[in-house]
């Protein structure tokens, strides 16, 4: 381009020549600094320095690749991710450790990343549908079943999870079949060595819900019942408000289950207690921080006979009628609520039914839709 340029051209006629600006032959020339045109390459050069002063090491990077592997093949708990990593060179008082983000763009560039992260929808507050466990005032204990897991040999067993959703304090117990009748023993220990929370929730299986009967309720709710604990049932089928129980089953079957191979029960029992216990030592900071938990009353005696008093909670969805099924029989809502969220809270020393309006994307807004009488029959 620059070989046509010969001296005693002016400005406007090198400009017209090259269909440019004059200031822009003006920088030629002092970008030239005196040399001829046809010589210079005006090529931009590259900014900045050839590696980034920042850069991490090839030892750490090593270093992080290395206690990867050592997680993901010894740690008691099976994680093995960025934060996992920090804590861990942390731990052994190592100099110089990189930032959560700095391991984890290691991890990418050595292709160690296992997944994608998936991009979701903004969801409501945890506990959004109970206005008081929204605001951290009480604590709740989720509790949940898992099934078809399987021994070396072919035995299944079943293992009984739990995990509060303020503290992540969390329970698991195996069983060759989960029943009421050890779910209440479960839950009794588990409540007299952490407190009582205020509320429990669980699925619609009959173990907690108890039998397919008409204005009739189970032992678990009435276990729960005589200690001052509401029970809270939800939407069967409905995604959301269980997460926490259902992410933290996924976790133990992936960091615990999958992990060994198990002869019988008792070995089960045994590496799930150190399982279950470096959890908790691991979240000991929000198990402190969680809203405070009832003492379990020492005078307690337990009595199926009794009859149940205090609050139950069930989360439903209505139909195209608007109606909603509980406790084996139809309720009218509203036909101008349909196919919507609803709270029904089941008071038995009054025995009413209260049903309050939920909307995800207006969580705050919980108004009283009806109130119906209703009472359990006595048995």
């Amino acid at each position: 381009m620059v070989s046509v340029y010969r001296l005693g051209f002016s400005l406007r006629e090198v400009a017209a020549e090259f269909n440019v600006t004059k200031s822009t032959v003006q920088r030629w020339v002092r970008y030239a600094s005196g040399k001829r045109l046809d010589r210079v390459d005006f090529s931009d050069p590259k900014s900045g320095t050839a590696v980034p002063p920042n850069k991490s090491t090839v030892g750490m990077e090593k270093r992080v690749l290395q206690l990867r592997k050592y997680l993901r093949d010894k740690s008691i708990l099976g994680l093995y991710g960025a934060e996992s990593i920090r804590e861990e060179m942390l731990r052994r008082g190592e100099s110089d450790v990189p930032t959560s983000r700095t391991i984890t763009n290691i991890l990418k560039r050595y292709g160690q990343i296992d997944r994608r992260v998936r991009q979701r929808r903004t969801a409501p507050p945890p506990g959004w549908y109970l206005p008081d466990l929204l605001k951290r005032k009480v604590e709740l204990d989720s509790f949940d079943i898992v099934e078809k897991l399987y021994l070396t040999g072919g035995e299944e067993i079943q293992l009984f999870n739990g995990i509060s959703i303020h503290g992540d304090l969390i329970h698991s117990s195996a069983m060759n079949t989960v029943t009421s009748e050890n779910t209440i023993l479960a839950l009794i220990e588990h409540w007299k060595q952490f407190g009582l929370p205020k509320y429990v929730p669980f699925d619609n299986d009959m173990v907690f819900q108890g039998p397919r009967k008409a204005r009739v309720i189970g032992k678990v709710i009435r276990l729960c019942l005589s200690l001052r604990v509401i029970p809270v049932f939800v939407t069967p089928y409905e995604q959301g408000f269980q997460g926490k129980i259902e992410r933290f089953n996924e976790e133990i079957q992936a960091k615990f289950w999958r992990r060994k191979q198990f002869r019988n029960l008792n070995a089960v029992k045994k590496y799930l207690e150190q399982y279950v216990m470096a959890h908790r030592l691991r979240q000991q900071g929000n198990i402190l921080a969680a809203p405070l938990r009832r003492l379990f009353p020492k005078r307690w005696k337990r009595d199926d006979t009794k009859r149940p008093q205090g609050k139950i909670i069930y989360l439903r969805r209505t139909d195209g009628n608007g109606e909603v099924y509980l406790l084996e029989q139809n309720f009218l809502i509203s036909n101008d609520w349909i196919n919507r969220l609803v709270r029904i809270e089941f008071d038995l020393n009054k025995g009413k039914l209260k049903f309050f309006a939920l909307r995800r994307a207006e969580w705050k807004k919980q108004y009283l839709l009806k109130t119906i009488s209703f009472q359990l029959i006595e048995n």
